[in-house]
């Protein structure tokens, strides 16, 4: 046989799954004829369908080093390193792809999938935009482009994407579940509920499905928005997500300390399920019960030993409680692992030693330069140490700004229409409200005329914000994005009632952090200041001697907007609402 033929053959074998047959043929061919191209990358393929990845890499390596601009050769090299999840190579070879062939569409789609997936959703659009003119007919280009959008909150076109492909394929689960996920951050609550319900017919025990359609239901006010979920954990108790959900669900609803009740009778009936109780201790500390937590961390250790996510938590719980010396115990047992860095820094912090907290982050901030929460503490340790970088961060004239927005409509029809929103009893566990309740999902993207006309309003003083800040500047978290367009990532209105405030807290989410007030309860001008903001002031469990670097006293109509490095909390108030419309805002 000569080698065409035996080249022939393996592609045979290797279309028919024989991956043995195909390995032979193949081997032969490269005695016969050497390391050509196109047979090195058939057999690096069949390696890697028939699960080798150690031939696999092999094989595609030589192939590669025989035929650097094979785009289809680096484009299947991309997939492979991408399935193994070796992301920053694949993004690399999809590039080199796309170098040899700027019209190879497949590499270009496949580069907007992984970018996407990467959180790298600006460059994943950009990839999907330059696709939509030749591959609009693509139902995998507008799944993915309709994910992307729905990751940047453009949801009309999320939805426009999704709909494209239920027109022509009712049934199409990625797109049911997309076009759902569009409804319910945009409030169209019965529609989510049906597409949610469609999705379900087709993948009855999906669970991202199940919590969807449960929190559209609590979104839409529903009674038993908990009962579907509810009856999915007692089915399947060892479902982490489901519990989470579900403990969620119940503390919204006024569960009180029962909201984890599920999640602890599933610890106690499975003994030996680590990563159940490893969920369980996660969410204690989620929800800010850090004594629950240490308390679950003991029981926990008893039976299966420490690990480092277990001494993780410890750490973090014990520094919330005030025990340094068990959290710096946890942290010695942790070691020079990288997500125990923020923790050291913050015990330092505690246990008043800003010079190492300092030094900590100012080592990491140099490689995480958008990392909100490292600023924030890093803020916090310069300004004990009398640092005048801390001036260079905050201080500057135009960080922090007011505005009187421009509202067209009546500020007690607006309340009352947010007020209708308002369906938890009680504040959702993971946020700084205390006191009162939050709206889900993205504000703005509702249907309600006020709703709209509010968010052009801010998108207007957000646009003034911007327009005053300080100079460019490279180093800087906010101002190196200063000459970017801003765009809303969260948006959200928050009910607070007597005695209800914010602990201070940072938005990782963005680059600038709003308060716009609503309505507001009376007493304001009392000489403790209620209800105030409180822009700088430290986390109370650090007990830093710092006190807030603005005090911002609310007004209806008024926006207060500050860099989200900035801890910023409220001052609590005896009696009355106090009802807030908050947006992260990203430069970019």
């Amino acid at each position: 046989m000569d080698v065409n033929a035996l080249f022939a053959r393996a592609e045979r074998a290797f279309a028919a799954g024989n991956h043995a047959a195909a390995r032979a043929d193949l081997a032969q061919v490269l005695k016969l004829a050497g390391p050509q191209p196109p047979v090195l990358h058939l057999a690096a393929l069949n390696e890697a369908r028939a699960g080798d990845a150690a031939a696999a890499r092999t094989a595609f390596a030589r192939a590669v080093a025989a035929a650097p601009r094979d785009p289809q050769l680096l484009n299947n090299y991309g997939n492979f390193l991408n399935r193994l999840g070796e992301a920053a190579e694949a993004l690399a070879l999809y590039g080199r792809a796309l170098a040899a062939a700027p019209g190879f569409h497949q590499a270009r789609l496949n580069r907007a999938i992984l970018l996407h997936r990467l959180g790298r959703h600006a460059e994943a659009r950009t990839d999907a935009d330059a696709l939509l003119p030749v591959m609009a007919a693509d139902p995998a280009l507008r799944q993915t482009s309709g994910a992307i959008h729905l990751a940047l909150g453009r949801l009309e076109a999320a939805a426009a994407d999704f709909d494209w492909i239920l027109a022509s394929n009712p049934k199409d689960l990625k797109a049911l579940h997309g076009r759902a996920r569009a409804a319910s951050i945009a409030g169209e609550d019965a529609l989510a509920i049906r597409l949610y319900r469609d999705a379900l017919a087709l993948a009855p025990h999906d669970p991202e499905l199940l919590i969807g359609l449960a929190e559209a239901q609590e979104a839409a006010g529903e009674p038993d928005a908990t009962t579907i979920l509810a009856t999915a954990v007692a089915a399947r108790p060892d479902w982490i997500d489901g519990q989470a959900a579900l403990a969620r669900m119940q503390a919204e609803a006024g569960a009180g300390d029962e909201f984890d009740l599920a999640w602890r009778t599933a610890v106690a009936a499975r003994p030996g399920n680590r990563d159940l109780a490893l969920g369980h201790v996660g969410c204690l500390i989620t929800a800010s019960r850090p004594q629950a937590a240490l308390a679950a961390v003991d029981a926990l250790v008893a039976r299966h030993g420490r690990n480092e996510i277990s001494n993780l938590y410890e750490a973090t719980a014990a520094i919330e409680t005030g025990d340094t010396e068990r959290a710096r115990a946890a942290l010695a047992r942790v070691g020079p692992v990288a997500a125990a860095e923020l923790p050291r820094a913050r015990l330092a912090l505690r246990m008043g030693d800003a010079q190492a907290a300092a030094a900590r982050l100012e080592r990491l901030v140099t490689t995480q330069t958008d990392d909100i929460v490292l600023w924030a503490n890093l803020d916090l340790a310069w300004r004990l140490l009398g640092d005048d970088r801390h001036h260079w961060l905050s201080g500057q004239p135009g960080l922090v700004s007011t505005q009187d927005i421009d509202y067209d409509g009546d500020w007690q029809g607006l309340a009352a229409v947010l007020r209708a929103l308002h369906h938890a009893r009680s504040h959702p566990i993971g946020q700084s409200l205390r006191g009162g309740t939050q709206t889900r999902g993205r504000l703005f993207g509702r249907p309600e005329p006020e709703v709209a006309a509010l968010a052009t309003a801010i998108k207007a003083a957000v646009q003034r914000h911007v327009a005053g800040l300080p100079a460019f500047d490279p180093r800087h978290p906010l101002l190196r994005h200063r000459t970017e367009i801003p765009r809303f990532s969260g948006s959200w209105s928050v009910r607070l009632v007597g005695g209800g405030f914010h602990v201070a807290h940072v938005h990782p989410a963005g680059h600038l952090s709003s308060a716009c007030y609503i309505a507001l309860p009376d007493g304001l001008d009392a000489p403790d200041q209620p209800g105030w903001l409180e822009v700088g002031g430290p986390p109370v469990e650090l007990c830093l001697d710092l006190k807030p670097l603005h005090l911002i006293r609310p007004q209806p109509g008024r926006l207060a907007l500050f860099p989200s490095t900035l801890f910023h909390g409220t001052r609590p108030f005896p009696a009355g609402e106090r009802m807030t419309v908050a947006v992260d805002v990203v430069l970019g």
